[in-house]
C-alpha cells in the first residue's frame, strides 16, 4: 500500500446488531480432481489462553449437508451441489468469512517495484527477505489463519500484458506455502504505473488492462479450491501531479463500479472453480468512509465480497506525528456498525484486507487498538488483515513501522500485539 493522509470516520456506537448471527457450518470433505485442497497435515497454530467469549459470525449456511469440496459442483448455481452421488452444500462468501480466522499481509514483498532486470528481484527489493515455507509456517503458528497476498504485476508483463511465467510461477508457489498450511490466501493486482485510475478518460484503457491480466491469474489458479480468494484491486484511486485523491468523487465512484465489473467477468469467463470463487471488490481508494461505500455499486453475484481497508483512527493508527493514545473508540463502533448493517445484513460479505498501526514506541495502546479494532471487526462479522510490511525498526524518524513477525528470524517480534488479535478473533 502506499502510504499517505487517508480516512476519517465519524463517531456513533456500536449496536447490538453486530452480535446478530446464524449457526451452522461444515467441514470440507476430500477434494475431487478438479480442485486442488489444504493438505491434511498442516502447520498447527499456536493455542492462547484467551478469555474473550466466542463471537458466531453471521449468516453461514444453516445446514446438516456437507460442504461441496469442489467450487464446480453447483453447474445451476442454486447452491447445492453433488458430489460421489451425494447432495452436498456449496459454501458461501459467509461461510468462508467464518473460517478465515486472523488475516495477515506478507506486505512489501511481491507487491515491490523497481527491478525490472531480474524479474524475480522485486520480491527483496524493499528489504524484505525471500519468503519461505517456513516463514508462513511461523505466521500460522503465531495464530493467523489466513494470508493476503499482494501482488504487482506491471515490472512483469510485455507490451500486450502477458505476464512473465517465472513471476506467475513465484506468485503460485509463495500461495502454496499458505496453502499447505490450511490457510486462506488472496491474492490481488496490488501497485500499478497508473492505468487503474478509475476517471473516465481512462476507462478505457483500465478496463483493457483489467481484461488482460485477469484471465491469467484467474487460469493460473483456478485448480484451487474455496481457500484461493481474488481481490479485483488495491486501492483504486486517481493521483493528480503525483498527489494521491484519497476522496474522490462521483465519477470515479460510478468508473470503478463498472471496472469492478470487468473484472469480475474476466474472472469468471475462465470457467471451472472460478465461477464460482469468493471475489473481493473494493470501493474507491478501498476506504471504510461512508461517502466511498456508500457509493459502491455491487455486480449480481453469489459468490463476493466487499473489500475495505481501515488504518483507524488515523492520527492514532497511520500518523507518525500523531498521538501515540489509543482513542476514538467511537470511530470504530460506528464504522463497524455501518458496515455491518449496509453490506453485512443485506446479504454481502465484508473483508477488511488492510489494518494496522504504527509503531511510536507505544506498545501498551497499540495492544488495546489491536485488541478493540480485532474485537469489533469480530462482532461484526468482518475477517480483518494486519498490514505487516516487515518494518519493525522504531525511530524518531521512521513511518508505517507495522512488523509484527520478524521473517528472518522467525518470530513473533510482536507478541503482545499478536496475542491481542488472536484473542480478539474468537
Amino acid at each position: 500500500m502506499t502510504r499517505s493522509q487517508l480516512r476519517t470516520l465519524s463517531a456513533l456506537t456500536l449496536t447490538a446488531a453486530l452480535m446478530t448471527a446464524c449457526g451452522g457450518g461444515g467441514s470440507a470433505a476430500a477434494a475431487d480432481s478438479s480442485s486442488t485442497a489444504t493438505p491434511s497435515n498442516p502447520a498447527t497454530a499456536t493455542t492462547f489462553g484467551c478469555t474473550t467469549a466466542t463471537t458466531v459470525m453471521p449468516n453461514q449456511s444453516g445446514t446438516a449437508l456437507p460442504f461441496c469440496a469442489s467450487l464446480s459442483s453447483d453447474p445451476d448455481g442454486d447452491g447445492l451441489g453433488t458430489e460421489g452421488g451425494q447432495t452436498c452444500q456449496m459454501r458461501t462468501g459467509f461461510d468462508i468469512a467464518a473460517a478465515m480466522g486472523s488475516g495477515w499481509n506478507l506486505g512489501n514483498t511481491l507487491d515491490a517495484t523497481g527491478q525490472t532486470a531480474d524479474t524475480l528481484a522485486d520480491e527483496t527489493n524493499w528489504g524484505n527477505p525471500r519468503t519461505t515455507q517456513a516463514m508462513i509456517d511461523a505466521v500460522k503458528k503465531a495464530g493467523f489463519g489466513s494470508m493476503r497476498l499482494p501482488v504487482s504485476w506491471d515490472d512483469h508483463v510485455d507490451t500486450n500484458w502477458t505476464i512473465d511465467k517465472a513471476w506467475l510461477d513465484r506468485v503460485e508457489e509463495v500461495a502454496g506455502y499458505a496453502l499447505a498450511d490450511g490457510m486462506y490466501i488472496i491474492v490481488n493486482i496490488h501497485h500499478n504505473g497508473g492505468w487503474e485510475a478509475p476517471t473516465l478518460a481512462n476507462e478505457a484503457r483500465s478496463a483493457s488492462v483489467l481484461g488482460k491480466l485477469w484471465p491469467q491469474i484467474a487460469q493460473r489458479f483456478a485448480k484451487y479450491d474455496h481457500h484461493v480468494i481474488f481481490e479485483t484491486m488495491n486501492e483504486p484511486r486517481v493521483s493528480v501531479n503525483g498527489v494521491d485523491d484519497w476522496t474522490g468523487k462521483a465519477e470515479y465512484y460510478d468508473v470503478l463500479n463498472r471496472l469492478n465489473a470487468v473484472a469480475l467477468n474476466a474472472i469468471r469467463a475462465t470457467g471451472g472453480n472460478n465461477q464460482a470463487r469468493l471475489v473481493m471488490l473494493p470501493g474507491y481508494a478501498a476506504t471504510a468512509t461512508a461517502a466511498q461505500t456508500n457509493a459502491v455499486v455491487l455486480p449480481k453475484d453469489r459468490h463476493i465480497a466487499l473489500s475495505v481497508h481501515a488504518y483507524a483512527p488515523y492520527d492514532f493508527a497511520l500518523n507518525q506525528q500523531g498521538s501515540a493514545t489509543f482513542s476514538g473508540q467511537a470511530e470504530l463502533d460506528e464504522m463497524f456498525t455501518r458496515l455491518n448493517q449496509k453490506f453485512i445484513q443485506a446479504g454481502t460479505p465484508v473483508i477488511m484486507g488492510e489494518w494496522a498501526s504504527t509503531d511510536k514506541n507505544n506498545l501498551a495502546e497499540r495492544v488495546k487498538h489491536a485488541s478493540y479494532f480485532a474485537r469489533g471487526a469480530r462482532k461484526a462479522g468482518i475477517p480483518a488483515f494486519w498490514w505487516d510490511n516487515g518494518n519493525m525498526t522504531w525511530s524518531a524518524t521512521s513511518s508505517d513501522i507495522m512488523g509484527v513477525i520478524d521473517r528472518k528470524a522467525l518470530t513473533v517480534a510482536k507478541p503482545d500485539i499478536v496475542d491481542a488479535i488472536q484473542c480478539a478473533t474468537r
